[in-house]
């Protein structure tokens, strides 16, 4: 499996490297940049995911297309969705008597 990853150096630079190789396909002064730009390369690497180092040595993969990301936060806001329409019936159901 190919992977892109995004790593942190000791400064402010942040490179992408194709897994496995020394030299980076490019660098950035964030992480955002960075990871947009692997996002970018994922297709003309054949690469199968991006990997995000951060500067603590934590790991997270990121969604590979916007329609993905769209797809995730609409989610998200499903789920928030259905918390705050639970939290309603909790407090309708209390006011009855």
């Amino acid at each position: 499996m190919t992977e892109l990853h995004v790593v942190p150096d000791e400064r402010t630079t942040w490179r992408v490297y194709e897994d496995g190789a020394s030299t980076p396909l490019s660098e950035h002064t964030n992480a955002t940049d960075a990871e947009r730009a692997a996002l970018a390369c994922v297709e003309d690497h054949d690469a199968e995911r991006v990997v995000v180092h951060d500067r603590y040595h934590r790991t997270h993969e990121t969604a590979r297309s916007r329609a993905e990301l769209w797809a995730r936060a609409r989610s998200a806001r499903a789920r928030q969705l259905a918390l705050v329409r639970e939290r309603v019936r909790q407090l309708a159901r209390r006011r009855t008597p």
